[in-house]
């Protein structure tokens, strides 16, 4: 089986990835960024944030702080007002496969299967179709997909969807995968599931993860590292590393004194904005 390339493999040994300042490794960095929709009432004020390789950094915040926003700026949908968006050191002018964007809604194609939605990922990627075929059915494995190749979205649970989509997204290996609350449409027990296979296909293939979400129970299950951000402010209010017991994944975290630890602190710290 074709193997894609470990998140271990991205990390220089000598890097702690939990250390919140390291910029030697810095896939995505937004320098003094102003965005908004007028010029009257700016989102985004002198804006700074650096993305590492191979971390999972979570944007936390009330309605309208700028979440999205972020993302989309990285993603390339949105122009800042003011400086700069850079993506290993170029300047970001427009989406790429090199970002993979997973958004709540799956956006899948209802006429074609699984495989040929996951496929979909290659239209701006040169690969022979071999290499494509193989790249895809490794990633189907990863996401517990299997046996469900040839089914269409109309016949797969809202859970199994979501696989597809983040499947599609990652199969091109982007150097950074950009998620907008992707399990905010599902069951709880749905979504801890989705949690938890989300940082299992993180530990086995590369690329950082910009994962935004309102709730705090999920940043701190999923984080290396979380950024709070204040409307009021147009920026960050806080930030915080995140250690838990390895296995990441392992749902008996969720229960864990220090989950509790850093769940507490981040509720305070959001009612403190809201």
């Amino acid at each position: 089986m074709t193997q894609l390339p470990s998140k271990s493999s991205t990390i220089s040994p000598s890097l702690d990835r939990h250390s919140p300042h390291l910029t030697e490794d810095e896939v995505i960095c937004l320098d003094q960024v102003a965005f908004g929709y007028s010029r009257k009432r700016l989102v985004l004020q002198d804006f700074g944030l650096s993305i590492r390789r191979g971390e999972f950094l979570t944007l936390l915040g009330p309605s309208g702080c700028g979440k999205s926003t972020i993302l989309n700026l990285i993603a390339g949908f949105h122009k800042p007002l003011s400086g700069r968006v850079t993506h290993s050191g170029q300047v970001v002018k427009g989406p790429s496969a090199r970002r993979g964007v997973v958004f709540q809604g799956n956006a899948l194609f209802d006429w074609m299967t699984v495989e040929q939605n996951i496929a979909f990922g290659f239209r701006f990627k040169s690969l022979p179709k071999y290499e494509q075929q193989q790249q895809v059915k490794t990633i189907i494995e990863l996401v517990g997909l299997r046996g469900s190749e040839r089914k269409y979205p109309y016949q797969l649970s809202g859970g199994m969807r979501q696989r597809v989509a983040v499947a599609r997204s990652m199969v091109v290996q982007p150097e950074i995968l950009l998620m907008d609350e992707p399990f905010a449409a599902v069951d709880v027990q749905t979504r801890e599931g989705l949690q938890e296979e989300l940082l299992k296909l993180h530990e086995q293939v590369a690329g950082a993860i910009l994962f935004v979400t309102h709730s705090v129970e999920e940043a701190v299950f999923l984080s290396d590292r979380i950024v709070i951000l204040d409307r009021d402010l147009g920026g960050i209010y806080h930030e915080i590393s995140i250690q838990l017991p390895e296995p990441r994944y392992a749902s008996m975290n969720r229960v864990s004194e220090a989950f509790n630890h850093y769940r507490t602190e981040l509720y305070l710290k959001m009612k403190a904005i809201s």
